[in-house]
């Protein structure tokens, strides 16, 4: 209840204050008086006797109250005093004052006498106040002559004004600052798409109407229906992949000329100025590489993992030393032994050591191994890979970054060259790709006998990208799509809509169903597969016919020299 109040005040007023009381709880909602007439208006006179433990403020100056978002939430109470005629200025004013505070709740006070123009006034103020995104207003005459009329508006689908009597309703009774947007009423929404698959992109239905889909196209309809409203799509005129989307659509949000921007962008500090036009981000992604998966190695390579130079020598030397070496050197010593056992045990390791390179060797045709992994733009460097990516974006990168790895970049100026060697799955190159992206990729791979692409996490040029959807700096949906995208969020559902974006492109029949991935057949061997065995066995008859020659010089140097 208020502490004090003045006998001129009367009971509907004084009513109509201690609802306002009731507005004001918690206590730390701070009361901001806007009087920049001076005028004398009866909460001049209350301010000064109550709301002893709310923060108050009082502005009188000519002038706006600027940058009361600086100091300032939603935790702000506007009352204000404004005069009958000349209000142009002051509701100029009152508008500056709430730069982006415009779901602040405010009673206005419009000072002298009640006159049978009340309703066109106010009407004219409210509607002011509506056309510059201010909802919560309430609106009331300082005189009256008969009883007190509270004005407000309904907002959705159409400007409607509300008076509502104190004397006969009731202060229990009357309906103060509702929620406008819990139903717009079929309002429509306009929202222009960037048609920038899989965020936005159009197609033909089949009656050959011209339909939007996507993930954010969802996304901002689910956020439309949630508030009755219905979505339009105002379709761009700009000439695409000239210029960035989001620098149109920042153009047209700034001047109102649609609700939504829909093209996931990140705030830079070159478009700080605009900070009010960017929302809640939405997602956060990141920009890596997409790496072709490891290819299988040859079959003739697979012989060097079973059948090696330096095994052939360690073969032919134990044979030598178990075979000519412990003989001789046990004969030496007289100890007597089995000549043919000894004979017989390189014969025997020779047999284990076939039978395990050939056991090995079927495991290896059956499962053939891959190249080595690419986990970093080292390896990158030593593979003969490249990236494919726009040169365009490549200057986006570090100095150091692109000094360093150049050479390992295929760079072009045409989008279309890129997009067409991705989409189709062209494994000669690796990719430049957003998490986003990659998502719809990566369902659209599901569909394939074995994944063709992955998407290396340690090959990354910007791990941590928020992506915020465009908004007008004024916007009334934006408290409210703000929370919308957090359930959206904590739900789940975003992820869900973008991997959903390629079954959507399918539908659209912007992408197919069909398996670019290809099926790894077992062919015969062939004599090119042979090629270490070959190798290997000719050394083999090299090392045999010197042996041979090295026993008939044996036998023949003394003949000659005997002969001499």
């Amino acid at each position: 209840m208020l502490a004090h109040f003045s006998p001129s005040i009367s009971l509907e007023l004084f009513d109509l204050y201690g609802l306002v009381l009731q507005l004001l709880v918690p206590g730390e909602t701070t009361v901001f008086y806007y009087n920049p007439s001076g005028l004398n208006c009866s909460w001049d006179w209350l301010w000064r006797r109550n709301l002893t433990t709310n923060p108050q403020i009082v502005w009188q100056r000519n002038e706006p109250a600027v940058d009361l978002i600086q100091q300032f939430n939603s935790n702000l109470f506007l009352l204000a005093c404004l005069s009958p005629g000349s209000n142009d200025w002051e509701l100029r004013g009152l508008s500056s004052s709430l730069n982006h505070l415009r779901g602040v709740r405010v009673l206005i006070e419009v000072a002298g006498t009640g006159s049978p123009n009340d309703d066109l006034l106010a009407t004219n103020i409210l509607s002011y106040c509506l056309n510059n995104s201010m909802l919560n207003v309430m609106l009331y005459f300082q005189q009256w002559s008969r009883y007190l009329i509270i004005y407000s508006f309904r907002a959705f689908p159409h400007f409607q004004l509300i008076k509502q009597k104190i004397l006969t309703q009731g202060p229990a009774r009357l309906q103060m600052f509702v929620d406008q947007l819990a139903d717009l009423g079929g309002k429509e929404i306009i929202a222009i798409p960037d048609l920038s698959p899989p965020n936005t992109f159009e197609y033909k239905d089949a009656s050959g109407e011209t339909r939007v889909a996507g993930y954010l196209w969802r996304f901002i309809a689910e956020f439309a229906s949630s508030l009755g409203g219905r979505l339009k799509a105002s379709y761009p005129t700009w000439v695409s992949g000239r210029t960035a989307a989001s620098l149109y659509m920042l153009e047209l949000t700034r001047n109102a000329s649609v609700d939504f921007g829909l093209t996931t962008t990140m705030i830079t500090e070159k478009a700080f100025k605009s900070y009010y036009q960017y929302t809640y981000p939405m997602l956060y992604s990141s920009w890596c590489t997409m790496l072709p998966m490891e290819r299988p190695l040859p079959v003739y390579s697979l012989f060097h993992r079973i059948m090696s130079y330096e095994a052939v020598v360690v073969v032919v030397t134990a044979s030598l030393v178990l075979g000519l070496l412990v003989p001789a050197i046990l004969k030496y010593l007289g100890i007597n032994f089995r000549e043919r056992l000894v004979h017989l045990t390189p014969r025997l390791l020779a047999l284990v050591l076939v039978c395990a390179c050939a056991a090995q060797l079927l495991s290896l045709l059956i499962s053939r191994p891959t190249s080595a992994r690419i986990d970093s733009f080292d390896d990158l460097m030593r593979s003969s890979l490249k990236i494919f990516g726009m040169r365009s974006e490549f200057y986006f990168f570090d100095g150091d970054f692109r000094a360093k790895y150049a050479s390992a970049f295929h760079l072009t100026n045409d989008p279309s060259e890129l997009y067409d060697n991705r989409n189709y799955f062209n494994t000669s190159w690796a990719y430049t790709i957003t998490t986003v992206k990659w998502a719809v990729i990566n369902a659209q791979q599901l569909h394939f006998s074995r994944p063709v692409f992955r998407l290396s996490r340690n090959m990354c040029f910007n791990g941590f990208m928020p992506g915020s959807l465009l908004i007008p700096p004024e916007s009334v949906y934006r408290d409210r799509l703000h929370h919308f995208i957090l359930r959206m969020d904590q739900s789940g559902l975003i992820a869900y809509w973008i991997r959903m974006s390629f079954y959507d492109m399918v539908r659209a029949g912007r992408m197919t169903i069909k398996d670019y991935s290809q099926t790894q057949q077992l062919h015969a061997l062939t004599l090119k597969d042979f090629r270490l065995a070959w190798h290997l066995s000719l050394l083999g008859v090299i090392i045999s016919l010197v042996a041979f020659g090295l026993e008939l010089l044996r036998f023949y140097i003394p003949v000659f020299l005997n002969s001499l």
